[in-house]
């Protein structure tokens, strides 16, 4: 991947549970530096911390469909029901809200409320999985007056450090005073690399402009952006953010779902490519593919992909009228 353009590797730690994960990727790390070396270049590393992302925990996987009634319990004995123990977040939940799982599919729609549990009507079909994260649409992560970091940033970002990590994130953020939180942390800890927000609720876009101004870079999550605003207004709010940093001076990326076909296909879709072309025309700083490289049945070939795609798109604009 590297060889064929990579410039940045980012490591998601959503998924680091224990120091045996955070050992294996320090080993990733030095892996990719000793593989840059070799080929003359300098690759970034980038550390991505969980945020305040909302999973269910663990249950046996089962298939739901439209009409099927689902209950989300913060109970230790959930009998039948999703395991979910924030308690906070499910006495925010309100009847008629959207609650939407993993991607979006499957998602459901709240008909009633109780202490500590959550019932609602399966509107769109799907496999209910353990580990997936859940999405109330209408619901301000804000409002729940959570701590700016959680346990697990504050161990992400001390891997950062540990590994001399280039850049880190701050995934789902929300305002200026958590993300002079997250610095203030980072830097105590001695960490000198460059603070990228990445910006994945209507809340954080609505908010952009602070966020941008106390940040040294933005990432357009669009995957999580799609869940938190309609699917047609993905790439209005996307383009927003990438305005608002590159007009502060700061550079900002996209990132996810621009090659999902490539999961399975070895090449793009023509509209796959246009999105990139797209995000190319709006001076975005750096593109960047996720579930394709790291769970995909082609990762060099979408490396090639996306490398020559935006070569191409930077060769059209370059030698077009404004």
């Amino acid at each position: 991947m590297i060889a064929a353009g990579a410039d940045i590797v980012r490591l998601n730690l959503s998924f680091a549970k224990s120091e045996q994960h955070y050992a294996f990727l320090a080993k990733v790390v030095r892996h990719v530096r000793e593989t840059g070396a070799n080929f003359g270049k300098t690759v970034t590393i980038m550390v991505d911390c969980p945020g305040h992302k909302f999973r269910l925990r663990q249950f046996a996987e089962r298939e739901v469909h439209v009409g099927d009634m689902v209950e989300l319990s913060a109970d230790d004995k959930t009998n039948g029901a999703l395991p979910f123990p924030y308690r906070k977040l499910l006495s925010k939940m309100q009847v008629g809200q959207e609650v939407l799982i993993a991607d979006g599919q499957p998602r459901f729609k709240i008909t009633r409320t109780d202490a500590g549990k959550v019932i609602g009507e399966i509107t769109l079909g799907g496999f209910l999985e353990p580990d997936k994260g859940l999405t109330v649409r209408g619901l301000k992560i804000s409002s729940l007056n959570l701590p700016a970091l959680s346990k697990a940033d504050k161990r992400g970002l001390q891997f950062a450090v540990d590994v001399g990590a280039e850049e880190v994130v701050m995934s789902y953020g929300t305002s200026a005073k958590q993300t002079l939180s997250f610095s203030d942390y980072y830097r105590r800890l001695g960490g000198k690399g460059k603070i990228r927000v990445k910006i994945e609720l209507e809340e954080a876009v609505e908010r952009v402009e602070e966020v941008a101004a106390v940040s040294d870079g933005g990432l357009v999550g669009q995957g999580d952006l799609g869940l938190s605003v309609s699917h047609q207004r993905v790439v209005t709010a996307g383009t927003k953010v990438v305005r608002t940093y590159l007009q502060a001076g700061k550079p900002c990326y996209v990132g996810t779902q621009l090659g999902t076909s490539m999961k399975q296909n070895p090449f793009l879709t023509h509209g796959e490519t246009a999105g990139i072309f797209y995000w190319v025309y709006t001076r975005a700083d750096g593109l960047m593919v996720s579930d394709e490289t790291s769970m995909g049945k082609h990762p060099v070939r979408v490396v090639e992909a996306l490398d020559a795609t935006i070569r191409e798109a930077e060769s059209f604009f370059s030698n077009s009228p404004a």
